[in-house]
């Protein structure tokens, strides 16, 4: 298994024009829970102020209507992403009423699955079919799985580096094939090296025991309401998380975008027994899914990242691979992080656009299963054990522990930050790959670490530090400076969401089991 880039792939990065680093376009998509004083999930509806979750391109909703999701535009610099990113939390902090956005990834305390509301997007077949796709989530795999929040960081690399390859005479590919290469060549070494980010930035390694009441999984109770595990990093990237079993079977390719695409589109076709039984719709007549397929659509396969087209209304991800290739890379790995209201750090994204340039300099050959099965398993271990560095780490080389395996990792990112912060300007990126250093040589200096130290000394489980977190949080986000345009140019945006909102309803032909068939339809 490839671990480190050559010197001479080095020197091929240094060369590189500086526009080719300077105009890589970052976004960010945050989740976060609304929720009421008390702690629980909030019952109102999406706030009228933040516009129409369904056309509105910044405030929408994922899976509950309690769970806000924030979008960034595409930005090229790291410090202008940021400044957006607290805009839109300040905006966002001033529309809550008396809520607040709960600060942990795993949720607050779940009484029961009727307490989790399911998004609504209106009465239009686009509207339906998310709320439709949305229940049937909740009854194949509950609906609590469904309101843990993450970060969503997306990556778009020059589009001239792949005009340059194609002509420089050693390429002669079509820019469009070296462009799908290279991003999925990046993927793949994400999936290798996830776990890294899982140790670095986790920051959930405890949970409410309402999420979990009857887990075999070997778990300690904190408290009456809280369980953990003392070396988890990422709870949320566990069994106990995302990586549930149901899912396990899928075997979804990234070597190549046509079996990526073959393989995807073959789960969103082949029926599934136990989704069968459960059927497409009720005795009455009500929607329980949107089919009995292993996935009801693509954006159901739970990955930490994804190959994603550019965005065009109405249309599959699928066949916007199919037609125009990948546009953008999504990385969803990361957990929010509690120490900060927008829910990240500065540095985390810096470290992030350093590590997905490494996973693009870094050979990435094709992964086959015994691959696979290990980069699984990497990922599970760290998520439950991450903070002791001795912990083995299986590659095709052999075995190693994760603080060696990291400590040459990070050395080898420490000249692609220097690039980086050469070429733009932006310090951030040497500082990112310091602080990520001094995690990697004291557990105790990760975030996961700091949640349970702060559990201790409070003497907090997490539902009570969840809530003291949301009050300070929310404070300093009604005190933060909202730009008088920023302030005009949301509301506006959240008017002519709702004006959008309403043609589209009032487009005829509104016709639910057509526009399905039509959006099924293969391209």
């Amino acid at each position: 298994m490839p671990l480190l880039p050559t010197e001479t792939k080095f020197a091929s990065f240094r060369s590189w024009p500086d526009t080719w680093i300077q105009k890589t376009l970052k976004g960010i998509e945050r989740e976060a829970l609304r929720i009421d004083p008390e702690g629980g999930i909030a019952q109102t509806p999406h706030p009228t102020t933040l516009g129409a979750p369904l056309t509105h391109p910044t405030f929408t909703t994922d899976y509950s209507e309690a769970l806000l999701e924030i979008v960034t535009s595409p930005q090229i610099r790291l410090r202008a992403l940021y400044d957006e990113l607290e805009q839109l939390h300040a905006f966002a902090g001033r529309h809550l009423d008396h809520e607040r956005l709960w600060p942990l990834s795993m949720p607050p305390p779940i009484g029961s699955e009727s307490e989790i509301p399911i998004a609504r997007y209106g009465t239009s077949p686009q509207g339906l079919m998310r709320h439709r796709y949305r229940v049937g989530l909740g009854h194949r795999y509950g609906r609590a799985m469904q309101v843990i929040a993450g970060i969503h960081f997306n990556f778009s690399l020059n589009p001239d580096m792949w005009t340059a390859w194609a002509q420089d005479g050693t390429a002669r590919k079509n820019p469009d094939i070296i462009r799908n290469e290279a991003y999925l060549g990046i993927l793949r070494n994400v999936s290798r090296y996830g776990w890294v980010l899982a140790y670095l930035f986790g920051a959930s390694p405890a949970l409410c025991r309402s999420f979990a009441p009857d887990s075999t999984l070997k778990i300690t109770p904190w408290n009456t309401d809280t369980l953990y595990d003392p070396l988890a990093t990422s709870l949320r990237m566990s069994d106990l998380g995302y990586r549930n079993k149901n899912q396990q079977k899928l075997r979804i390719s990234q070597n190549s975008l046509d079996e990526y695409i073959k393989t995807l589109t073959c789960a969103t076709a082949t029926l599934d027994p136990d989704y069968r039984r459960l059927g497409v719709r009720s005795a009455d007549g009500e929607w329980l899914q949107l089919n009995d397929h292993v996935l009801q659509i693509e954006n159901e396969y739970y990955s930490i990242a994804r190959p994603k087209p550019a965005k065009i209304p109405g249309q599959r991800p699928l066949v916007g691979l199919r037609k125009s290739g990948i546009e953008y890379l999504e990385i969803r790995i990361l957990d929010v992080d509690p120490r900060h209201p927008v829910g990240v750090a500065p540095e985390t994204l810096a470290f992030l656009e350093i590590f997905l340039w490494w996973c693009l300099i870094e050979e990435s050959p094709p992964l086959g299963e015994t691959e696979r099965f290990m980069k699984e398993a990497n990922l599970r271990l760290v998520a439950y054990e991450g903070r002791n560095t001795d912990l083995p780490l299986q590659t095709l080389s052999g075995q190693n522990n994760l603080g060696s395996f990291l400590g040459m990792l990070l050395g080898a990112l420490e000249p692609i930050a220097e690039r980086l912060s050469a070429a733009t300007g932006e310090n951030l990126y040497r500082q990112s790959v310091m602080l990520a250093q001094a995690r990697s040589m004291n557990p105790d200096e990760t975030p996961s670490a700091w949640v349970l130290h702060e559990m201790e000394t409070r003497r907090m489980g997490h539902r009570d530090l969840g809530l003291d977190l949301a009050a300070k949080h929310q404070q300093i986000l009604t005190s933060m400076t909202l730009h008088e345009a920023t302030k005009r140019q949301l509301a506006e945006q959240g008017r002519r969401s709702i004006e959008e909102m309403k043609q589209i309803e009032a487009a005829p032909n509104q016709d639910f089991e057509a526009y399905l068939n039509q959006y099924f339809r293969p391209a």
